[in-house]
């Protein structure tokens, strides 16, 4: 059996970032992914902000970042507010890809094809058992996604609240929009949630939708056939779709000897879906935490805890993120369309991130309809 400090499972944003950041710790460190390739599995509109680089460590290469855009967000009457702010549409797959071969010049080994079917404590050491060997370990991080195994075995059975998202890549666009990524509100669009289109180049985009309590891909084969003049002949190579945890985080994701990061302890922005860089936040917190840990020879839960003060700004971020959601949820379409004439877009840049959501209420406190509806409950 071959012993680690620090076995991590799961190779996305989260558990690379994890890896990376313990063996750059010096903690012997194991990455598991089940899949025959470190890649970009899970659908994602693959768009994220030029931080998102700075705090992964990654260099912005021409082969990763395949477009630049800003981003304009519509009211259900198509009527819209643009952020000028410039993002990323990115090729996650290689984004993931550099990330792990930083963990593995730091020390980390890393295992494809490997899946993780049991985990459990005996005594101060964790065990991981997979298809193909088993392991023994100080500390556990399980990054493995919304249904986690890892969570399963440790007996922690929260999960954050769920929404079906559909996407497609779609090429033979003719996108009149190349640098711009968008964003579609409405309840006969989207119900609560949105659709997106996001261009990787001029002729193939990234077309999806998020929706709770209605059928996600009926909703996106309408939403396209809205854009009949930019989709109309355009054909779908890649297809499909998964739940994302936009309900915040679960209340225990962190045990004696184990934690849980990114979609497995809902470690993502409520309102936008977004994950790419609150994971990584949460992988690097997590690995430099554990490695710590490791070496004081205290993997309790209360010494992992330190995890939660490195990852405080963003349980920030999320819980008032997951507060504007839960009040524009219960918005009409045609608040819907009021609400875009009086916001701007940094407006909607703190709402949409958990960011200054305390100013854009005292913002609305003297409109008639959104005091009530939208500023109380933000306060």
């Amino acid at each position: 059996m071959s012993s680690y400090d620090v076995i991590v499972v799961g190779a996305g944003p989260a558990g690379v970032s994890a890896a990376k950041a313990a063996a750059l710790a010096d903690a012997k460190t194991l990455l598991l992914e089940k899949c025959p390739t470190i890649m970009a599995n899970k659908p994602c509109g693959e768009a994220t902000s030029q931080t998102t680089f700075k705090t992964a460590g990654v260099e912005p290469k021409p082969s990763i970042v395949l477009n630049r855009a800003y981003a304009r967000v519509y009211a259900p009457n198509m009527k819209f507010v643009e952020i000028k702010d410039v993002g990323f549409l990115i090729n996650k797959s290689l984004f993931l890809q550099e990330i792990a071969a930083q963990a593995a010049e730091a020390g980390a080994d890393i295992h494809v094809r490997e899946e993780v079917l049991s985990v459990w404590r005996d005594g101060d050491i964790m065990r991981v058992k997979t298809n193909r060997s088993e392991y023994s370990a100080k500390v556990v991080i399980g990054a493995d996604g919304y249904n986690s195994t890892v969570a399963r075995c440790l007996g922690i059975n929260e999960r954050s609240e769920p929404i079906p998202t559909v996407q497609y890549v779609m090429v033979n666009c003719k996108l009149e929009c190349t640098d711009v990524v968008r964003f579609f509100l409405g309840n006969d669009i989207a119900p609560g949630g949105y659709a997106w289109i996001f261009p990787k180049s001029e002729k193939i985009a990234e077309v999806g939708i998020g929706v709770r309590g209605a059928p996600a891909k009926l909703y996106l084969d309408k939403f396209v056939k809205m854009f009949e003049k930019e989709l109309g002949n355009a054909k779908i190579i890649d297809y499909r779709g998964a739940p994302v945890p936009i309900g915040g985080m679960i209340k225990e994701y962190i045990v004696d000897g184990g934690i849980l990061i990114g979609d497995s302890a809902g470690m993502v922005i409520p309102l936008t879906g977004a994950g790419i860089h609150s994971s990584i936040a949460a992988g690097l917190a997590a690995g430099e935490v554990v490695a710590k840990a490791c070496h004081e020879g205290d993997t309790s839960r209360k010494r992992l805890s330190e995890f939660n003060e490195k990852y405080e700004p963003w349980i920030m971020r999320i819980n008032k993120s997951l507060k504007v959601m839960r009040a524009l949820e219960k918005m009409t379409d045609e608040e819907l369309n009021l609400l875009q004439t009086l916001l701007d877009a940094t407006d909607i840049l703190d709402l949409a991130n958990g960011l200054n959501i305390k100013r854009v209420a005292m913002k609305l406190l003297s409109h008639p309809i959104f005091a009530i509806k939208l500023a109380k409950a933000l306060l």
